[in-house]
Order: structure tokens, then C-alpha cells, then sequence
């Protein structure tokens, strides 16, 4: 007899530790390894709550992570958990950042709000294989500086890259840019010609980014972003993150923009 695996049957997964990375975002580093690459998600459950897709952010080189906002029923329950307690993971799913097709070129990363962590997994693939790409430009926008997640990165990634910060409302201990993630773009340096860009955030924040990107002479066919839809399956067949003729669980997250970009409601 042959036994065919069940892949809507998770596997228990440990947390090993556990990061506070703002009020309501919390990093779980977790004791698996995925076999995943940049860009793609896992369905994350805990028992007797739910399931919910989650994107991945570290890179395939490091320990794998994963970066979750408290929202809804699922990630709530995930924010109550311990070190050494146990999840369920499905995956990985879903369409990756093209690492090889970039490689060779400058890259621009942009990045709102919790639309980081999936980006992280690419700047430290990029860090352990640094001779492979061009130089780095890495632009965040947060609502607050407290709302700003792995704060405790951004001194290094600035020793190897160029990093600009904007919050859209600044206290007394800001320093920074003030505004949207856009007011940023004028400091961009790279060759709209040499670079690659990837853009994860809020789907506004996503449309306006790729516009103003495309509007500064960026080639749309090699602008990507990651879109955020109710997935449920992770494999293309409830039909619930479906956009157009695509599903994002299957043919995303990560789309070229040039491809999307027909599809306005996704963004």
C-alpha cells in the first residue's frame, strides 16, 4: 500500500526563542528548517485556535524566524505562547523574490511597517553571498518609531548598506525623516537601468511605491512586490486569495510588477 503524505497536516514545530520587537510584534525563531527561499510563507497554526499564512523572515542560511502582529484569533494566541512551547507549520508555499535572476544588480528595498521581516530574508541572503549583487539601498517606513521592528539590526545593515527610516508621526527621540515611505525616494541613488526593487507593505503603500517607482524610470518588469491575501489552503484550490486569474498562495506573493499591475484591486 502506498502512503501518499497529507499536506494540510502540520508539523509540530518548537519555539526556541522568543524577541519583543514592538507593543504588538513579537519574532519567533523556531527549530526547523523549512527548505524555503526569500519571499515565501508558511501556514502557521496553534492548536485548538486556527491557522494563519505567515511570511518567512529569515533567510534559507540562517535559523528559521518568523514575525507576527498581533491581529487577529490565530496571531493572538501565538503572542501568548512560551519559549519551548510547540506550532504547527505547513509549508513553505508560494512564489519567491527571483534571487537569481537578480543577482549581478543593484537592489532597492522597500519596506512599511511589518512588511520588513520578508524582506529581512532577503538582505541576509544578500549578506552571505555578497559578492553575487550590486550595491543595497534599504528604505523603512514605520507609523511610529515604536512601532519600528528589529531596531536592533539597523546598525549593522548600515555598515553594509545605505539605510534611510521615515515614521509617519516622530516624538522627541526621532532624528529621522518624518512621512510617508515615499518621501524617502529622493535619496535614492542606484541606476533605475542596474536595479532590481522589492516593495512589502500595506497594499496603499505598495500602488503608490511601484508608481513613483515606475515615474522615476525603474523598469515595472523588474519591480516586485508581496501581496497579502485571505489564504486558507496555501495550495491553490479553496480559491479565497484568488486575484484575477492568479491565486497569490500559488502564484505569489511575490509578483513582477509589470504582471499585477493590470490587476489594480490587488493593490
Amino acid at each position: 500500500m502506498t502512503i501518499v503524505e497529507n499536506i494540510y497536516i502540520p508539523t509540530p514545530v518548537r519555539i526556541t526563542k522568543i524577541i519583543e520587537e514592538t507593543p504588538d510584534v513579537k519574532t519567533f525563531v523556531l527549530d526547523y528548517n523549512a527548505h524555503h527561499l526569500p519571499g515565501q510563507f508558511l501556514q502557521v497554526s496553534v492548536l485548538g485556535v486556527g491557522e494563519a499564512p505567515i511570511s518567512i523572515a529569515s533567510s534559507p542560511t540562517r535559523q528559521l524566524e518568523i514575525c507576527v502582529k498581533k491581529m487577529g484569533s490565530v496571531t493572538t494566541a501565538l503572542h501568548n505562547l512560551n519559549e519551548n512551547d510547540y506550532i504547527g507549520i505547513r509549508g513553505p508555499y508560494g512564489k519567491p523574490f527571483p534571487l537569481d535572476e537578480m543577482k549581478g544588480h543593484d537592489i532597492l528595498i522597500v519596506g512599511g511597517g511589518i512588511g520588513l521581516p520578508p524582506l529581512r530574508s532577503v538582505v541576509d541572503f544578500i549578506t552571505d553571498y555578497r559578492n553575487e549583487f550590486g550595491n543595497v539601498e534599504i528604505l523603512y517606513g514605520a507609523r511610529t518609531p515604536k512601532d519600528i521592528v528589529y531596531k536592533y539590526l539597523f546598525d549593522d545593515w548600515k555598515k553594509k548598506y545605505t539605510v534611510y527610516r521615515s515614521v509617519d508621526y516622530a516624538d522627541e527621540s526621532w532624528n529621522e525623516t518624518v512621512g510617508v515611505v515615499t518621501v524617502l525616494f529622493d535619496k535614492i541613488s542606484l541606476d533605475p537601468k542596474n536595479t532590481y526593487s522589492l516593495i512589502v507593505g500595506p497594499p496603499i503603500m505598495i500602488k503608490y511605491a511601484a508608481l513613483k517607482l515606475v515615474e522615476m524610470g525603474f523598469d515595472p518588469a523588474k519591480i516586485f512586490v508581496s501581496l497579502e491575501r485571505m489564504m486558507k489552503c496555501g495550495v491553490g484550490t479553496c480559491g479565497h486569495c484568488n486575484i484575477g486569474k492568479f491565486y497569490v498562495c500559488k502564484d505569489g506573493p511575490v509578483f513582477r510588477y509589470s504582471v499585477i499591475t493590470q490587476y489594480m484591486e490587488a493593490l
